[in-house]
């Protein structure tokens, strides 16, 4: 494919973003609402290369996309069992990649965050897709698996039957079985896919990134760090393309 798809203290950071959750502890989707907010997305910080260090994922861990010397790095903290990622990737990401990505201006860095049991599998499963270098290629099909067909349910919760769906579609069972559909499209090994599902590496990958998260006040998906600014919860296009145009002209500044 011609492009990569569907990507100073630690207690300042964690005081920043303790207040940004995009899930509540009941599995329900709780949506964080910026559409009531007028306050711009730097007034808590400014960008820091500093705070990033210890964010940075691996060059060669097959979780990033985007010019390694771009002048803005975001690490995403993300899994295939979460809703609000999954319709993050189809409603915001696709101009994030035009407008930033491809542009020179900005590369997307994964980490792995299952915010609560039943998300573990996609946490597990994105790792080890990462292993054959093919999570943006296999993320561009699970994403939307996992987000569904309908509009998001913006300001409201789940009905049951969503729920119940979500569910469903977030665990072990139904995220291989997509997998497998598009396997032989996107070069993907099923077996190896398995095998390294199974390792005890893998699970240590996603504990790491989970334990990251947690220690910077992350406890729901999907969860943003750019250029050391937070920003938690699913945003449309155009509220993040203005939060990621602040850190630009502030890095710039």
């Amino acid at each position: 494919m011609s492009r990569r798809l569907i990507a100073p203290s630690l207690a300042l950071l964690v005081a920043l973003v303790l207040g940004f959750v995009a899930f509540a502890g009941d599995d329900s989707p709780v949506l964080v609402d910026t559409s009531r907010t007028d306050a711009s997305p730097l007034e808590d910080d400014v960008p820091s290369s500093e705070r990033m260090a210890s964010l940075r994922v691996e060059s060669d861990a097959g979780l990033s996309v985007g010019d390694p010397d771009a002048p803005m790095v975001m690490v995403a903290f993300e899994s295939f069992g979460c809703l609000w990622c999954g319709v993050f990737h189809r409603e915001t990401l696709p101009m994030v990649l035009e407008d930033w990505v491809d542009t020179g201006r900005l590369r997307v860095e994964t980490r792995l965050l299952p915010y609560e049991p039943r998300a573990v599998p996609g946490a597990r499963i994105a790792a080890a897709a990462a292993q054959q270098d093919l999570y943006w290629e296999l993320a561009e099909h699970l994403y939307p698996f996992i987000a569904g067909t309908d509009a998001p349910p913006m300001g409201r919760e789940l009905t049951p039957a969503e729920l119940a769906a979500y569910q469903v579609r977030q665990s072990e069972g139904a995220l291989l079985g997509q997998a497998e559909l598009v396997a032989e499209q996107i070069d993907l090994d099923m077996d190896r896919l398995r095998s390294d599902l199974a390792e005890q590496s893998t699970a240590e990958i996603v504990e790491h990134d989970q334990q990251l998260a947690w220690e910077l006040g992350f406890t729901g998906t999907p969860a943003f760090v750019v250029n050391g600014v937070p920003q938690g919860g699913y945003s449309g296009p155009e509220r993040f393309s203005a939060f990621l145009q602040a850190v630009y002209d502030a890095s710039e500044g």
